[in-house]
């Protein structure tokens, strides 16, 4: 089944254990196989390669920082945004180097408060999955 997990803290999925089977890459948290993340943070770093057609961010919630990764049709949303900008993000997971990163689908730049509500729901549907 393909999971979604939402606004899960980087720190976490850094330590979580990784695998991969027929549906793709994943993470296992609370025995449940995470396919997606949908994420918050600032941008810490950005580079748009035109040439090779791709890019990436790293994206930082305070606690951590994962890098994402990104291929030209995203080019259009992400080249107005700078670093220390606040995004949501929805992604795929990936592996590269032994550590986890993001195939980035979709972003958006978002308000401080909002920003602020999906910190404040990720800690309640945290708490939810450990009980």
């Amino acid at each position: 089944m393909d999971y979604t997990f939402y606004m899960l803290p980087l720190s976490i999925i850094q330590k979580a254990e990784r695998g991969s089977d027929e549906n793709g890459t994943f993470l296992l948290f609370n025995e449940r196989k995470i396919y997606r993340l949908h994420l918050v943070g600032s941008i810490a770093a950005i580079e748009i390669n035109h040439e090779t057609g791709s890019g990436y961010l790293i994206l930082d919630d305070t606690f951590y920082t994962i890098l994402v990764h990104f291929q030209q049709p995203i080019f259009k949303y992400v080249e107005d945004m700078k670093k220390g900008d606040l995004v949501e993000m929805l992604g795929s997971i990936d592996i590269y180097n032994d550590s986890v990163t993001m195939s980035l689908t979709v972003i958006k730049s978002i308000t401080l408060e909002r920003y602020c509500f999906n910190k404040l729901e990720s800690l309640r549907i945290l708490r939810e999955v450990s009980t």
